[in-house]
């Protein structure tokens, strides 16, 4: 059966959107996962459009999207009347209007609502997943949890699994790594290896990742005097309220999607990294180290080759990191959104500098005053090369300015300097 995908999205008077339609090609490798990357300055709404596709089956997140129709009234200050949007998959479409006051309704023209209905909290015991969604954002922290020996977790593994502020559990996550090195022990001391092997490789898998992409070596330990989960990087035990926030960041999403995948019943044999679900990740960057950004989205799309990932990102390092991966790029225009061209495919073998340039817009290498000066010295540059009066003291002082600044201006200013004399023939400095 071919993997569920969302093809595409129709926005219209929601957030800063007055009119959106988003493609999402396919993937060009079948052995890697699909991305879509959203950038843009903020406001260009990047989350909201996670947010929308997301709510293919998300019910509770209606009010959220209700919120950002009504933003979108405000900001034109006049009667819009209805706003809606529709996701397309596999030949069918999921479409909602949202009418002011808060009301959202469902047209009669064949609107697919199913995922929603299994996601409602009443309908998670009989469902066994074809494809499940997942969310996550950025900035997660741990607190000093406690955990109980072989405590049930009696939530459902979907439960909250598409609300970006939600999703993260960390005293679920630290009580289900204690019950599954609980339930190793027992298989052992039953000398049923095959059980005590499936325990291990659910925790492994996590400590794997992780150490792949902080190039640590991470694993996970359970202490029974008193009862605590530790972290140990490099051999050395850290509590989870201890570490570091960026790898606390990469723990909580990481860690949680996991958990979730290991503990759904899916409807075939399959590993969990062989599943088909949709993944949504607004900003998981925040709190990462450089080092660590460039490293997540190669991990992730070798992993999950049966996945649908859409990520929305202000780090260059991210948008770098992947080869074939699908860049969408946002821009204002006026008061609105709107796509800034078509989809481009990532690739892994261009600088940070250029994709700072033709990703974000962003020429500027140095900081804002030293930018300014050089922008001064263009002019001065123009004027000399054009035959021009100009300034010759106040010249002179910028040009030693900018090169007392770092070793790398000295050099610039020294190359500039000489370009000038050779077309002008003259000792400027």
């Amino acid at each position: 059966m071919e993997n569920f995908r969302i093809e595409s999205l129709e926005i219209n008077k929601i957030g800063a959107f007055e009119h959106l339609k988003m493609d999402f090609p396919k993937k060009k490798d079948p052995e890697k996962a699909e991305i879509h990357i959203l950038t843009g300055e903020n406001g260009t709404g990047k989350t909201t459009v996670l947010m929308l596709l997301a709510s293919i089956a998300d019910k509770s997140n209606d009010r959220n999207i209700f919120k950002r129709s009504w933003k979108y009234k405000k900001l034109t200050d006049t009667t819009i009347g209805n706003c809606d949007y529709c996701i397309t998959f596999q030949n069918q479409k999921f479409h909602q209007e949202i009418n002011h006051p808060f009301k959202i309704t469902i047209p009669v023209n064949g609107s697919e609502r199913r995922f929603q209905e299994v996601y409602s909290n009443s309908s998670f015991q009989s469902y066994i997943p074809t494809c499940t969604f997942f969310a996550y954002s950025g900035n997660r922290y741990f607190d000093d949890i406690s955990v109980i020996p072989m405590e049930e977790i009696n939530s459902h593994p979907l439960m909250d699994a598409l609300d970006f502020n939600k999703s993260v559990e960390p005293k679920t996550l630290i009580q289900w790594i204690a019950n599954i090195k609980t339930k190793e022990l027992f298989a052992k001391d039953r000398k049923d290896d095959i059980k005590a092997d499936n325990f291990r490789n659910a925790i492994s898998n996590i400590e794997n990742i992780i150490s792949e992409i902080i190039s640590q070596k991470v694993e996970f330990s359970f202490d029974y005097d008193p009862f605590e989960v530790h972290t140990i990087i490099d051999n050395q035990a850290l509590s989870f309220d201890t570490l570091p926030d960026g790898l606390k960041s990469i723990i909580s999403w990481i860690g949680n999607l996991l958990m979730r995948m290991d503990r759904l019943e899916w409807d075939n044999d399959l590993t969990i990294f062989e599943q088909n679900f949709v993944l949504f990740l607004d900003e998981i960057e925040v709190h990462l180290h450089p080092a660590w950004q460039r490293k997540i989205l190669p991990v992730v799309q070798k992993l999950f080759k049966n996945a649908q990932i859409f990520i929305s990102t202000h780090s260059p390092f991210v948008v770098g990191s992947v080869d074939g991966a699908w860049i969408h790029k946002f821009k204002k225009d006026g008061a609105y959104a709107v796509l800034d061209g078509e989809p481009e495919l990532s690739e892994d073998g261009k600088s940070v500098r250029r994709i700072l340039d033709e990703i974000f817009g962003i020429d500027e290498q140095y900081g804002v005053d030293v930018e300014k000066d050089l922008e001064t010295f263009r002019e001065y540059r123009q004027q000399i090369m054009m035959g021009q009066e100009y300034n010759v003291e106040k010249f002179n002082k910028l040009v030693k300015h900018l090169a007392s600044q770092s070793t790398e201006l000295e050099h610039s200013m020294g190359m500039e300097m000489n370009q000038l004399r050779r077309i002008t023939q003259k000792e400027l400095v």
